[in-house]
């Protein structure tokens, strides 16, 4: 039995800001954020770089994220997207979704494994929390 797609979708568009890298959300590009997530419902999570990003040739390694401890109960597995809602075609490996169930609530982390324009490996590991204890 499958459910249906979530109506709900969470876009995350990750951008740098500074000389230090500081990995940020860009969905609204005029007030960028922390890369949270919203865990508060059964949604749809959307990954992709900046347009700036993918130009330079960024990309997500063959594996794009791992959820630490959920053993695929809140989160699906990753699948490709290679074009935006409105029809732009982006890059291969460049951006990625997976749902989230809302079953089980707790404090995750979550590993994003990505590609610099010189193919050097980087992994960011930001924790979130969907409902119980306080992040550190």
């Amino acid at each position: 039995m499958t459910e249906p797609t979530p109506t709900k979708i969470v876009e995350i568009v990750i951008g740098i800001e500074g000389p230090l890298y500081n990995f940020l959300n860009y969905a609204d590009q005029e007030n960028p954020t922390r890369l949270t997530l919203d865990l508060t419902e059964r949604c749809e999570l959307f990954f992709r770089f900046t347009d700036e990003l993918m130009n330079h040739g960024w990309r997500f390694q063959g594996r794009p994220i791992k959820i630490t401890d959920d053993y695929g109960i809140n989160f699906s597995s990753y699948m490709w997207v290679n074009q935006l809602p409105d029809g732009t075609i982006l890059p291969p490996h460049s951006a990625f979704k997976i749902i989230y169930e809302c079953n089980r609530m707790g404090i995750y982390t979550y590993s994003l494994f990505m590609l610099d324009p010189l193919e050097q490996k980087l992994d960011l590991d930001p924790d979130v929390e969907n409902g119980t204890g306080q992040l550190p």
